[in-house]
């Protein structure tokens, strides 16, 4: 009989037969080694003889064991996913559009307590990764903001999607939490997938979005030399992200402006253009102005606009027209169980 040991504290697979994370072959369990180690207790499962496997719980691995607080892969929202429902939102753009601005400013209104009514800050699984964004944030010399507010994203696996996780509750009767799982990806990305299909692949799992935050950079939608080709390269990657991702047309589009203290809090006729693009495309398209770390504070505040992208997927229900609604929903404001794709 195969045995092994399952690395994992939480895992009852000893007493149930499931894995944790729904592997149905053992081995391809990241969490499982196989083999016998000195000091290990095998313990067979309660199960018909039929060639059952043990499993191996070592003593050496007890106690509770803690996230690094750095991003987490696929395998870590599964986790997450397998205890509560949680919200994936694609946060996408360009480089330099302004997407770890935006995951910055989210989370220091979250941390700081500046959301706003009903929402608080409910805890993060990726606290360190949002410090790593924030930090050079912090220190702003002479009072006045750096050219370049944040570093560019760069994954340790290229092949692979970076989220980060916040969680936010409700300080109403209703008590409801969310758990957002929010995209951090290299602008290198969207370029790609605007020259190239075949870089579809890298997006598949925004298939299972709730949501998706499209930043665009308001500065350039406003430049006489620049708008037209920023839009045309957002047209196309808006028609990859439905055609050849394959984005299920009930995901909400948040046209989200960036860099809007910077054009007076203008919406850029050439974002009601794009935003109207995606409508065509069949998804359900708004647009709002946004300023995560404002140049013009006493004008504009910063994180203006942040969490209201953020309330826009939150509060989004799929009309009685979609596909989706013919399963039973959750409350209102979240969104369908036969959405939930895995």
């Amino acid at each position: 009989m195969a045995q092994g040991t399952c690395e994992k504290p939480d895992c009852t697979v000893a007493a149930t037969g499931t894995c944790l994370l729904s592997h149905a072959n053992l081995g391809e369990c990241p969490h499982f080694r196989s083999g016998e180690s000195a000091g290990d207790v095998v313990v067979p499962k309660t199960e018909p003889a039929a060639a059952v496997p043990e499993i191996v719980i070592s003593e050496k691995k007890s106690g509770r064991t803690f996230h690094l607080g750095a991003e987490l892969g696929v395998e870590d929202a599964l986790e997450v996913t397998s205890a509560r429902y949680g919200h994936l939102i694609g946060v996408l753009g360009s480089t330099d559009a302004g997407k770890t601005c935006f995951l910055s400013s989210l989370y220091l209104m979250a941390s700081g307590g500046t959301l706003p009514a009903p929402y608080q800050f409910a805890g993060s699984l990726s606290l360190q990764a949002f410090e790593d964004r924030a930090r050079g944030l912090r220190q702003w010399k002479g009072g006045q903001l750096p050219n370049q507010l944040a570093d560019h994203t760069i994954l340790s696996d290229p092949r692979q999607p970076s989220l980060l996780h916040l969680a936010i509750r409700e300080t109403n009767a209703e008590r409801r939490r969310f758990d957002l799982l929010l995209t951090d990806l290299p602008g290198e990305w969207t370029d790609n997938l605007v020259l190239r299909a075949n870089h579809a692949q890298s997006f598949r799992f925004l298939q299972r979005a709730d949501g998706i935050i499209l930043l665009v950079d308001g500065t350039m939608l406003m430049s006489d030399t620049q708008r037209h080709a920023e839009l045309q390269r957002m047209r196309y990657f808006t028609e990859r992200l439905a055609n050849d991702v394959n984005v299920s047309r009930d995901t909400p589009f948040v046209i989200l402006v960036t860099k809007s203290d910077e054009i007076e809090m203008k919406m850029p006729p050439a974002a009601s253009d794009l935003c109207d693009y995606v409508a065509g495309l069949g998804f359900p398209a708004t647009k709002i102005s946004a300023a995560s770390f404002s140049r013009k504070p006493e004008t504009f505040k910063s994180g203006t606009g942040v969490f209201s992208a953020i309330e826009t997927v939150l509060s989004y229900q799929p009309s009685s027209n979609s596909a989706a609604s013919e399963s039973t929903t959750f409350e209102p404001g979240a969104r369908t169980f036969r959405r939930f794709r895995g």
